[in-house]
């Protein structure tokens, strides 16, 4: 409470996300909606930051402020246009839970997951080749963790993968997704074995909490939206993780991390971790005189995920001298390199890009969440799980700017594409796309007509076919 009341900016962030909260709680609306959550996150984390329990993290200058607020002003403003727009437009509101509107062949879904694990497994099998075993099982884990051996992280566009996996099998986990009970099982134990085998792979706070995040994400829109209580206690235990990884990676030394003693250093480090981002944004643009610039990288450095891929990426920035994903030029004091995303879009495109970015990254996100209400494949929602993800990360890192998003993308989009073809379709789930009577006692699909041939799903009714008998699939496939 001292601390709060000596620093009122703390207080006020914190009044703003409790009164965010309350608002949201109760219009019973969505925690995971961009402009929400990206709100929340800032409010948070920088008001966990103003704390300041180190020295580290001084006040914010004005400019600094300047960029901080203007970001989340241009980000909130893309998403409520978005939102007003879709609303004019007569666009549905999202459901409670989420369902593909229209044809869907997820047992192809299913199977060609496994081409994302395959992606994945390179990965496993990569560091078991380094370090003789998965890394939780070797004798010391934390000579692996420490991001020092190279060998190892020659694997990490592979094993950090993870979450991409879990996304693929966990849309397809939710009955109100898919109806085809023993896909939905398989895929179950598909993404409780991903995120173990992750985990075991390479005990990483960022890779596991991706791919329970991911998991999370996907669970509030198919299963049922989260409550405030139950982010509370997911934020508790992300805590408890944090701290058991710390002590896994040696970060604690060999101190007791339940002695009272050292109880200040545990609360501290994830404290750093948090703050590290905020100071370090108030020195990029508050350099000391003797620290030159960043060089303005012409929007090029924008498209490192991908030229990372084509392994041109590297020899760019080391050409024109611009910073490495590791932020050099940046770093306040040693050892803490992350920084929010704003710093990567002043870099990449000056002054502007620090207000046009994160409103095109509103409107997009925002255009993306609702388009998952009529979307006829889970691709939408997968690309929609993974930007939240951005928000949520973006006070660490530039999700644009890492290529295994890129990757993951890349599989998202060629999974449900392909299982979207025209050949061996299964049925929608009946409670998508509605067999409930009007006031007439006549279904809402006998107005409809259909003209597809090949047995589609129309308004919830079955149009008979020449392929099969859709009729008899829809009755063995839907029951539960």
């Amino acid at each position: 409470m001292e601390a709060l009341l000596a620093h009122p900016e703390s207080s006020v962030m914190f009044a703003l996300a409790i009164v965010a909260l309350v608002l949201v709680s109760f219009f019973k609306e969505d925690f995971f909606r961009p402009s929400t959550l990206y709100f929340l996150v800032q409010m948070v984390m920088l008001g966990v930051s103003y704390l300041q329990f180190l020295p580290e993290m001084s006040d914010f200058n004005y400019s600094t402020w300047l960029v901080w607020g203007g970001g989340m002003f241009c980000f909130v403003a893309g998403c409520f246009m978005t939102d007003f727009a879709w609303r004019s437009l007569g666009g549905p509101p999202l459901q409670d839970k989420l369902s593909v509107h229209g044809e869907y062949n997820w047992v192809c879904h299913f199977f060609l997951s496994f081409s994302a694990f395959a992606y994945f497994f390179v990965g496993v099998i990569g560091v078991i080749s380094v370090a003789g075993n998965l890394v939780l099982l070797t004798d010391n884990p934390s000579i692996w963790l420490t991001g020092k051996d190279n060998n190892v992280l020659r694997f990490a566009d592979f094993f950090t993968s993870g979450a991409m996996v879990v996304g693929l099998f966990a849309v397809a986990s939710f009955k109100s997704m898919n109806p085809v009970r023993w896909v939905r099982y398989a895929s179950r134990f598909m993404v409780v074995f991903t995120i173990l085998l992750s985990f075991v792979t390479y005990p990483s706070r960022g890779i596991n909490m991706l791919c329970i995040g991911m998991f999370i994400i996907l669970f509030n829109y198919l299963r049922g939206r989260f409550s405030w209580r139950s982010l509370a206690v997911m934020t508790i235990l992300a805590c408890i993780f944090f701290v058991a990884v710390a002590s896994l990676k040696g970060q604690y030394g060999n101190s007791d991390i339940t002695d009272s003693k050292i109880a200040k250093e545990v609360a501290l480090l994830p404290y750093k971790y948090v703050a590290n981002n905020y100071w370090n944004l108030d020195y990029a643009f508050n350099r000391w005189s003797d620290i030159p610039e960043h060089e303005w990288t012409y929007g090029i450095d924008a498209f490192y995920g991908i030229t990372h891929l084509m392994h041109i990426g590297d020899g760019l920035q080391q050409s024109f001298g611009w910073d490495t994903p590791f932020n050099e030029s940046i770093v306040k004091y040693p050892g803490l390199n992350t920084i929010p995303y704003l710093w990567d879009a002043y870099k990449d495109f000056g002054l502007p890009g620090i207000f046009l970015l994160p409103f095109f990254f509103g409107v997009f996100f925002t255009f993306c969440y609702h388009k998952t209400a009529v979307a006829k494949s889970p691709l939408t929602l997968l690309l929609t799980a993974t930007f939240m993800m951005w928000i949520i990360l973006w006070n660490f890192t530039t999700g644009y700017k890492q290529s295994m998003y890129w990757v993951w993308m890349s599989f998202f989009f060629f999974v449900c594409t392909v299982s979207s073809g025209s050949r061996s379709i299964l049925p929608a789930d009946p409670e998508v796309v509605g067999d409930g009577a009007d006031k007439d006692g006549k279904t809402i699909a006998d107005g409809l007509q259909a003209s597809d041939e090949r047995g589609a799903i129309v308004g919830g009714d079955v149009v008979k076919s020449d392929a099969f008998d859709c009729v008899q699939m829809r009755k063995s496939l839907t029951s539960s």
